[in-house]
């Protein structure tokens, strides 16, 4: 697995010498407190598919926080130095859900997930006939979050990104066929992670 960008390798940072890849540090601390910890078990205890977002907004906190203080093996956070490596093994992946999410819309894009370059300050998705298309600004990535959490019963697995001040900035989940995750790609997903750990 190799990056998209000649000057990083697989799980390596990207030692791109533009300023405009430079990566901002991160704003603010996401350590949850103890308290904070408690009343996110508290609310998943309550509502076991409360999303992160729903979370970190009921609590007043960037849902970065909100998902670092959910269980162990929920979530398991990399550096943002591996997003070139972690994109492009997710784009072998059969199916996958890309959301970007506002205040005011969630936005689901189902099918693969496309390739991208850097460029102009930007990661431009490059996938010619793929319905997903757009301009990332990966520079603010702060975190990356393989998350496990179950939605609805149902096994849910994710790729989450966060900026750094702790918003989400967008996500890829594991693809499904009738309700049930790909096999492939959960197994991807698991790959992928262990790698990504290393």
């Amino acid at each position: 697995m190799t990056s998209n960008c000649s000057n990083g390798s697989a799980m390596r940072p990207c030692a791109c010498h533009s300023p405009l890849f430079k990566r901002r540090p991160p704003m603010t601390d996401m350590t949850p407190s103890p308290d904070t910890i408690k009343q996110v078990q508290a609310i998943i205890d309550d509502n076991a598919s409360a999303m992160p977002g729903q979370i970190a907004g009921q609590l007043g906190i960037p849902e970065e926080m909100a998902v670092r203080a959910l269980q162990d093996t929920m979530r398991t956070f990399v550096s943002p130095d591996h997003f070139d490596a972690i994109w492009e093994a997710m784009t072998d992946w059969e199916r996958i859900t890309f959301i970007c999410q506002t205040p005011t819309a969630v936005i689901e894009v189902k099918g693969k997930l496309p390739a991208g370059k850097h460029g102009h300050g930007y990661f431009n998705l490059t996938g010619k006939d793929n319905p997903l298309g757009g301009h990332l600004r990966v520079d603010q990535l702060g975190s990356i979050c393989f998350l496990e959490k179950p939605f609805f019963g149902l096994e849910s697995l994710s790729v989450q990104f966060y900026d750094t001040n702790g918003a989400h900035m967008f996500a890829v989940y594991a693809g499904r066929e009738k309700r049930e995750l790909i096999p492939s790609v959960k197994e991807g997903f698991y790959a992928l992670k262990r790698l990504s750990t290393m």
